[in-house]
């Protein structure tokens, strides 16, 4: 039985949710259900809350719980609802602040997953056994990604579900899923809203449009509610927060007068000549909380950076001591290009670039384990600080 329903099926409000004592999902995650509801018993002790995220917000009130997201592919149009219920016990009705909601029966044991960050959020908690579908990408990922093939082997045999921008509805449907987990990469986009309409139990994660890396981080928590996991999410964010924080003061004053470039080179990655991050960007935070100087930053203030040509950029980068290069780059393929030699920091070979037989790992875990980005940046620009070790997602032309 499909343990999901829109608000406007009064019945499943006023009701309690049908489920087994002890449910085997595909996903070989059993829950244990209640089986005498007591409504004065507190059904979640362990409990998130956002302190970084400007996007969501969650409240606990006995058996269930609620999710308030931004909708942020609509901004004009508030906020989206995912009422989460205890599997045994009465759903609230769904009227006033709850009129519209999504009813979600929790634990989840059926997950389809179309955002990459939140499946490295799923991995973080150790829920990967629940996906019982995923993106047609991911699964041609794990063809040559070692983290893609452990965790599609973990999942067992998730299906092909499409892609997140023309999702298979009626495969996505055949698979009961508890819910599907996908971007909501801001204004301009529609994909969450699309699937919604069509029916199906769509969860909205933003944190690619967070303002700040722990801001993107902290949706793990988020997701975690859905598991009733709260307890393991919160000591992972605990220990990214930590460690992110850490890195930060280690390298804080040292950088003084030091200016450092975020950027994707060449029009083999769709970048023209150079597509660069300002100080609104997860990287372009990461940079200022360094206390460097980011030669993008004046007038470039859009969420995922901006395109420069090859005047514009010279024009800022001479003075530039270091890049970080994201996309996949090579160190021939700069040299080969002679206007990039006009760039002293890229033709001194000052910069730290993606690797690339992880980069679609990277891709997907850097936006929650922002501790382990800011490591790779640290590691590159003050490698006496960290003798011997190596960045994982971002390293040297030499390494």
């Amino acid at each position: 039985m499909q343990k999901w329903t829109w608000a406007v099926v009064a019945l499943a409000a006023l009701t309690a949710i049908p489920h087994a004592v002890a449910q085997e999902g595909s996903g070989q995650q059993s829950s244990i259900c209640v089986e005498d509801f007591d409504p004065e018993v507190d059904y979640f002790a362990d409990k998130v809350e956002s302190d970084h995220s400007q996007f969501w917000e969650a409240s606990y009130h006995g058996n269930y719980k609620v999710l308030t997201v931004a909708d942020t592919e609509n901004p004009s149009g508030g906020s989206l609802s995912y009422v989460l219920v205890q599997c045994g016990t009465p759903a609230p009705e769904l009227t006033g602040d709850l009129e519209g909601a999504l009813l979600v029966e929790v634990p989840i044991e059926r997950a389809v997953v179309t955002h990459r960050n939140a499946l490295a959020m799923i991995d973080e908690i150790g829920q990967v056994p629940t996906i019982v579908g995923l993106t047609r990408n991911y699964l041609g990922y794990a063809e040559g990604d070692a983290w893609y093939s452990e965790l599609v082997a973990a999942a067992g045999s998730p299906v092909d579900v499409g892609s997140e921008s023309d999702l298979d509805f009626e495969t996505t449907l055949a698979l009961e899923p508890d819910v599907i987990f996908m971007a909501g990469y801001g204004p301009g986009y529609n994909e969450v809203t699309t699937v919604s309409e069509r029916g199906l139990p769509a969860i909205m994660v933003s944190n690619r449009t967070e303002p700040t890396p722990l801001g993107s981080s902290e949706w793990l928590k988020f997701i975690a509610a859905f598991y009733n996991e709260e307890a393991q999410a919160n000591a992972v964010f605990e220990t990214i927060s930590t460690d992110y924080t850490a890195i930060a003061q280690e390298v804080a004053g040292r950088l003084d007068d030091y200016e450092v470039g975020y950027a994707c080179l060449g029009e083999e990655g769709g970048c023209g000549f150079m597509f660069a991050h300002g100080d609104n960007t997860l990287n372009g935070q990461i940079l200022q909380l360094m206390g460097v100087k980011n030669p993008f930053a004046e007038g470039n203030d859009r969420p995922n950076g901006m395109d420069f040509d090859y005047e514009a950029a010279l024009g800022r980068v001479q003075d530039t001591d270091f890049f970080i290069i994201y996309y996949v780059a090579s160190p021939e393929a700069l040299a080969s290009d002679p206007r990039y030699q006009n760039v002293p920091a890229l033709a001194s070979g000052n910069y730290i670039i993606s690797t690339v037989d992880n980069y679609h790992e990277c891709n997907a875990v850097t936006y929650v384990r922002v501790d382990r980005l800011i490591r790779d940046y640290a590691i590159g620009m003050l490698p006496e600080l960290f003798p011997g070790e190596e960045g994982v997602c971002f390293k040297a032309p030499s390494q």
